[in-house]
């Protein structure tokens, strides 16, 4: 949030770890880069190298993360 809190959807407990991690990592980037800047990605890559793959799988995945 602007007030630097991470909120997270309760259906991310539903995705796989290495999902959630990506998922934590981009939020966290957030704190530093309000945005989504090539600074910003090449922060999330230093943390998850295969970031876009996770990107990727949230795209045809995430809508299945429901009960």
């Amino acid at each position: 949030s602007s007030k630097g809190n991470l909120n997270f959807n309760w259906r991310l407990i539903m995705a796989p770890l290495s999902i959630m991690d990506y998922i934590v990592v981009h939020e966290l980037a957030h704190l530093i880069y309000p945005n989504h800047s090539k600074d910003f990605w090449k922060l999330v890559e230093s943390f998850i190298p295969d970031f876009k793959k996770k990107k990727e799988w949230l795209r045809v995945n995430g809508y299945r993360l429901k009960i």
